[in-house]
């Protein structure tokens, strides 16, 4: 696609995306007090580099426009697009967040004159003996204390309005004239996309980056105001110094045993029910699943008093049991081994039946093998929520006897006599072993995931 332009078009397209990606660079730079005052100096590069070569990028485009007769108007063409309408909710949008901005503002104007009549800002009612600033900022509804924020978001908005608005007027019907124009324009497309992609790993992975890195700095590197992105030395003792300080060979242990109770309890429970969900006929099946949907609202905080009573009646306090019963049941699993199994068709049922299977035969022989992937994806979701429980473990759990990886990996900021310590760095450490076997399950089973969600998502 690039191959078909000539020199000038091919130049001045690979100008326009260095711009952007200099623009780009000056734009993450900007918050970073280490970046110096260079990352300034890539702004006008960035506007020299995008502007420049619109004359000879445009200049086919522009005559051959003028060549053509105009067979519609501008804003009938505009009108024509989609994109046209995400412009419009867009537009819709920044009038109501500048509404939101007008009424914070005014909002904010009325309480800072009834405790401080005169003033016309907050400075000047700072020098007023008899201003409150605790009282002011009590008065304040939640859009008058983050009016500004209403304010920039709106211009934001209208500045994306605007300028979309002005390349569809203007440069679109210049982009249509010309052919190699268009070649143009999908480059760019196509650059934006991975760049955008691009983006969103770094976002989503940076986290993980500085838990990992976090875990061979000094604790008071990593207390420092300003942080560092890259460790002055390595530490490589925190480590040990993590298996010495807890038993996180028990841990893993403790955690292992009691997920993978949970995982086949779930799936065990989960594939019965969603059976009798999705082939059974009997009475009162939509109000039972009604119900179980129901359960999807009630999050564990609310109801682990009742199951925590129970559990101690039980005598399963600090248990693995304790642990491992209120976890065996998953509403979620239910409802998404029955969107699956929805999707098996009756006939095959019934060809099983023929041959002599009953209802267990069926669950095993039929509708498992059709629905493998949504029960891979179960048992690895399964997984990975009870590896990674601390809310309940937490509260169930008194000993290192019992307790899981995500207790433990807390309890690491406590020394040896109880008292609390600042060692975010072994934390860290902690956490990256933590972690390790669900990063290495995902990598491996993820193509699972997709497909059994996608499927499960059908029905």
């Amino acid at each position: 696609m690039f191959a078909k332009l000539n020199k000038e078009k091919k130049i001045g397209a690979v100008s326009v995306l260095v711009g952007f990606a200099f623009l780009l660079l000056a734009l993450l730079l900007i918050p970073l007090k280490t970046a110096g005052s260079g990352k300034y100096f890539l702004l006008p590069i960035a506007a020299a580099l995008i502007l420049l070569p619109i004359p000879w990028l445009w200049k086919d485009g522009v005559r051959q426009m003028k060549e053509k007769p105009r067979l519609e108007s501008h804003w009938r063409r505009m009108r024509q697009s989609g994109f046209f309408d995400l412009l419009t909710l867009l537009f819709l949008l920044a009038l109501v967040l500048g509404g939101c901005w007008l009424f914070g503002r005014l909002s904010y104007q009325a309480a800072l004159h009834r405790h401080a009549p005169g003033a016309a800002t907050l400075e000047e009612a700072r020098l007023l003996p008899d201003f409150v600033e605790y009282n002011f900022k009590q008065d304040l509804n939640l859009i008058a204390k983050s009016y500004p924020s209403f304010g920039w978001a709106a211009v934001i908005a209208a500045a994306v309005v605007l300028v979309c608005g002005l390349y569809m007027r203007f440069v679109s019907p210049i982009v249509q004239a010309d052919e190699h124009l268009q070649i143009v324009h999908k480059v760019y497309r196509v650059a934006a996309q991975y760049a955008a992609a691009i983006l969103v790993v770094i976002i989503s992975l940076f986290p993980i980056y500085w838990m990992l890195i976090s875990s061979f700095k000094t604790s008071d590197e990593l207390m420092r105001a300003v942080p560092t992105l890259w460790p002055d030395t390595f530490i490589w003792s925190n480590y040990p110094n993590v298996l010495n300080k807890a038993p996180f060979g028990r841990y893993l242990v403790n955690t292992l045993v009691t997920t993978v109770i949970m995982m086949l309890g779930e799936m065990t429970i989960g594939v019965m029910a969603a059976y009798g969900f999705s082939k059974g006929q009997f009475k009162g099946k939509n109000v039972l699943f009604m119900l179980v949907l129901g359960a999807l609202m009630v999050p564990i905080q609310v109801t682990f008093v009742p199951i925590y009573v129970t559990i101690s009646r039980l005598n399963a306090i600090d248990t693995w049991a304790g642990v491992v019963l209120p976890n065996m049941v998953s509403a979620y699993f239910i409802f998404m081994l029955r969107q699956n199994f929805m999707a098996v068709d009756n006939s095959y049922i019934e060809a099983g039946r023929i041959d002599g299977l009953g209802r267990f035969g069926t669950i095993i022989h039929v509708l498992c093998p059709m629905c493998k992937p949504t029960l891979i994806t179960v048992s690895i979701i399964s997984f990975i929520n009870g590896w990674n429980s601390y809310f309940w473990p937490k509260m169930v759990t008194q000993s290192e006897a019992s307790r899981t990886i995500a207790v433990g990996v807390q309890r690491l900021k406590e020394t040896y006599a109880g008292q609390f310590v600042s060692n975010y760095n072994e934390i860290m450490a902690g956490a990256v072993m933590a972690i390790i076997p669900i990063v290495f399950l995902f990598l491996i089973l993820q193509k699972y995931i997709m497909t059994g969600m996608s499927k499960a998502a059908m029905k």
